[in-house]
């Protein structure tokens, strides 16, 4: 349980602190994230071999976002990308998941786990998240508007989304049953390590990052060929779940990427991102959350 508080707590005022400029909660959300991190080592999560690459990650990061020298840039940018999809495709070695809590359910004990590799991306994603491309003239004003904009989006995105994951055949309607505490657990885990680390990784930076790629280079429409390059990315990152899934994720990423570059603020993308998962999770796919 101490690990759970630590783990969702410290994410949690880590990210707000970050979002808001909060330095007390940045930095008493730092303070957990590390006692987390401790207990992870401790209990076998992440192996002491690993060390110095999380080392060597950390100060990568840091001189990321403090050095600008153009060749650095460059090259510090292709290693932390490759960290990056290293640590979210679990291919990096050392890391295996630990046993957040347990849970007793029709006579079955449940081990729910957590892969530490999320921790670490935590710590080092949302923090190098680049500043918003500045809105061209679109007619419409989602930067004075950003609820607005995040209400039109969601409607749209789950007008499209549902009858295409029906006709897919990926889902079928249906509550969830089960533990509450597990479900709490499942969406908190979403919210925190899905939705914040993917929308900071695709949006925050390879989104925007491609955007002034294709303005440096005066491609017309620069901006909805980055959101459409990255939502391709996002859709091909999700290739363990077949076509229909990499389709369906594109086309949501597609929605991602739009709330984000017309609102520029990220955490209306985190809530698009979340919302809709949660709607799949709890409406769409019916099988047991003990599963």
């Amino acid at each position: 349980m101490l690990l759970s508080i630590l783990l969702f707590g410290g994410g949690w005022l880590y990210w707000v602190g970050l979002l808001s400029h909060w330095r007390n909660g940045l930095f008493a959300g730092a303070g957990a994230l590390s006692g987390a991190l401790g207990l992870l080592i401790v209990q076998g999560g992440i192996a002491p071999v690993v060390f110095p690459m999380l080392l060597f990650a950390a100060g990568l990061a840091g001189s990321l976002k403090f050095v600008y020298h153009p060749l650095w840039q460059a090259v510090g940018w292709s290693l932390y990308l490759l960290i990056v999809l290293a640590l979210g495709f679990r291919l990096a070695p050392g890391f295996a998941p630990v046993t957040i809590f347990e849970i007793l359910q029709a006579g079955t004990l449940h081990h729910i786990g957590f892969a530490p590799e999320k921790l670490i991306l935590l710590l080092l994603t949302p923090p190098l998240v680049l500043t918003p491309v500045a809105l061209q003239n679109t007619g419409w004003p989602g930067r004075d508007w950003p609820g607005l904009t995040f209400a039109l989006l969601l409607g749209i995105t789950l007008a499209v989304l549902v009858p295409l994951a029906l006709a897919l055949d990926f889902t079928r309607p249906g509550w969830m049953s089960g533990s509450l505490l597990l479900l709490a657990y499942r969406l908190a885990d979403n919210l925190l390590f899905v939705c914040v680390l993917e929308e900071s990784f695709f949006r925050g930076i390879i989104q925007t990052a491609l955007i002034r790629w294709f303005a440096h280079w005066k491609w017309p429409q620069s901006p909805l060929l980055g959101i459409t390059a990255a939502s391709l990315l996002f859709g091909v990152a999700h290739i363990q779940g077949g076509g229909a899934f990499i389709l369906l994720a594109t086309v949501a990423g597609f929605s991602y990427g739009t709330v984000y570059y017309l609102t520029g603020r990220i955490h209306y993308a985190v809530a698009l991102h979340f919302t809709i998962n949660a709607v799949y999770h709890l409406g769409l796919s019916p099988s047991p959350i003990s599963q």
